[in-house]
């Protein structure tokens, strides 16, 4: 997994989720877009205010996107890896096999 983080402001995890079915896009796209929405309980929201969240598909891989607004750095990183690992707790319960396909993890 890589990051990177430009002087735009711009934290960005390319090809976090690589060759992700359409079912594992979607899913992803809807987590990723209902962060910054009351739905989530406020512990786990990401104020639109301090950080904007895109997820991008390029060539089948999934992307995500951190615009960090102001001087938000510490609480845009922390909320985008809870994010992050979030996302990775639904593929262990829902699409494990993809987890092992993709990123040799265990079966178990």
């Amino acid at each position: 997994m890589h990051a990177t983080f430009d002087r735009r402001g711009i934290l960005s995890f390319p090809a976090l989720l690589p060759q992700a079915s359409p079912a594992i896009v979607s899913e992803m796209k809807a987590r990723v877009a209902a962060r910054s929405t009351a739905a989530v309980p406020a512990h786990k929201r990401i104020d639109a205010r301090r950080a904007r969240l895109a997820c991008t598909i390029r060539k089948g891989d999934v992307s995500l996107l951190v615009k960090i607004r102001g001087k938000n750095h510490g609480y845009a990183v922390s909320k985008t890896l809870n994010l992050v690992n979030d996302m990775f707790v639904a593929l262990h319960e829902a699409y494990p096999d993809y987890l092992v396909q993709h990123f040799g993890i265990s079966q178990e």
